[in-house]
């Protein structure tokens, strides 16, 4: 089956403290290994910036699910389509917080999207913004692995 992405932006309905965002991730990790779905999640200051990347049918029933998931609001898809290949293979959900971006160099430092993830994604820039958090994350793997 041909690969199918989708990329959203949502804003959290609730606070999302450490302890929620961890059991989200495990959830989260734990059904895209079934279903075979790989992608990124960006979370900073309310704000989730996601990729989700996979087989057509997996993508959009679990897109749909994200839509119907309360803790959404403001869900906004800044794209969807077919993808030669995964951007992010390497991840059942690469998870970037506001901690981690705040240690990443200036090109992708939250202060270069003015403090919003919302205004990274105007223009179609979003997917540009995750492809640039996905090279820093293997960029920091591969000088662990050296270290």
């Amino acid at each position: 089956m041909p690969l199918h992405e989708i990329i959203y932006f949502s804003l959290a309905s609730e606070e999302m403290d450490a302890g929620k965002l961890d059991r989200l991730l495990s959830r989260c990790r734990s059904e895209n290994e079934k279903t075979g779905i790989t992608g990124a999640l960006v979370f900073y200051e309310r704000e989730f910036l996601q990729l989700l990347e996979g087989e057509e049918s997996d993508v959009l029933a679990l897109y749909a699910q994200i839509e119907s998931d309360l803790r959404h609001q403001q869900i906004y898809k800044l794209w969807e389509g077919p993808i030669a290949e995964r951007s992010f293979g390497e991840w059942t959900m690469a998870f970037l917080d506001q901690k981690l971006l705040e240690a990443l160099p200036q090109a992708v430092h939250p202060s270069s999207f003015d403090g919003s993830l919302a205004s990274s994604v105007k223009n179609s820039t979003g997917k540009k913004l995750l492809l640039n958090l996905r090279n820093e994350l293997l960029q920091r793997e591969a000088e662990q692995v050296r270290s």
